[in-house]
């Protein structure tokens, strides 16, 4: 099956439940983006109690931040800028961590050439297109989604073994992708990923591999073999080197740069170093309320705790 015809679930948003859409209108207001993509643990439990994820895809930057000249350099210059927004109603109290990017900076990011390897390692995964301008927007996020996941298949086969089933080649893969990011996961995060969905990744990953020319033979008892030369797979692994050693530096960076364009920074900042590192972060009322000014108090605080060095 072609990746454009698995990826064609991406449009199939009739079990998404109304008050998200209503989120999204209450967020959008007196915007002009191209796009609103869903995706993260919240869509795949259907679970909205937590925090929701969207990236809004702007044509450019200046759409949403019409009179925000700081904000608008800082996403342009170290992308996506982070938002948080809430929405209530009678039935149901909604969060969510927004992403604001342009739609050049999504077709880089999602590319086979991209240092950054936060934004095809999520568009990969099960995502909605809730929200589109008009048909020509529709069509260029669909194509970065392609993308994605072709980038995707390309470094399972690279970095994964020469023989496995499919659904290993895509744990080895995210195992791979939070080591080069800012995360530290539970070992069975990427089995919960494929949970339920492991012949839709297994499509997914063979269609990938078709479309790039990757020779693999499938085996009777559904294992693939990925005919790579040795000399292929070392240069493979030398790239993704330097994706390791350059993304915790830029995930720490983008971090930082959350202190001064995200309202309430300081606490985000908090909560992410503990979620992924387990390390506490105690604010005071005062560095809360001056994030700027204590920022190189977070980074020594950082350093001597060895983030940098994980």
């Amino acid at each position: 099956m072609l990746l454009t015809s698995l990826l064609q679930s991406s449009y199939q948003i009739e079990d998404v439940p109304k008050p998200v859409f209503e989120f999204i209108k209450s967020i959008l207001k007196g915007r002009n983006p191209i796009g609103v993509i869903y995706y993260g643990s919240s869509l795949w439990k259907q679970d909205l109690t937590g925090l929701l994820d969207f990236y809004i895809v702007c044509e450019d930057l200046s759409d949403w931040y019409q009179d925000q000249t700081g904000c608008y350099y800082a996403n342009k210059f170290l992308p996506p800028n982070i938002e948080y927004h809430e929405f209530n109603d009678d039935e149901v109290s909604l969060r969510a961590k927004v992403a604001i990017l342009s739609l050049k900076q999504l077709r880089r990011a999602t590319g086979l050439q991209s240092i950054d390897t936060t934004m095809w390692a999520r568009f990969c995964q099960p995502v909605k297109i809730l929200w589109v301008r008009d048909q020509a927007a529709s069509q260029n996020i669909f194509r970065c989604l392609v993308r994605a996941v072709t980038t995707a298949s390309w470094w399972a086969a690279f970095l994964g073994s020469k023989e496995n089933e499919g659904k290993e080649f895509w744990c080895n893969l995210f195992s791979h992708t939070y080591q080069a990011e800012l995360r530290v996961e539970a070992k069975n995060r990427p089995m919960s990923i494929l949970e339920n969905r492991e012949d839709y990744f297994t499509q997914l990953l063979e269609a990938g591999w078709r479309g790039l020319g990757i020779p693999f033979t499938k085996t009777q008892d559904n294992r693939y073999i990925v005919n790579l030369a040795d000399m292929e797979r070392e240069d493979a692994h030398k790239k993704w080197k330097l994706r390791q050693c350059l993304g915790r530096p830029l995930n720490i960076a983008r971090l930082i740069k959350a202190a001064f364009t995200f309202q309430g920074g300081a606490e985000y900042i908090a909560w992410k170093i503990k979620r992924h590192q387990g390390i506490e972060l105690h604010l005071t009322p005062f560095q809360k309320k001056h994030p700027l000014m204590n920022a190189p108090w977070i980074v020594i605080r950082l350093y001597h705790q060895g983030v940098f060095k994980r």
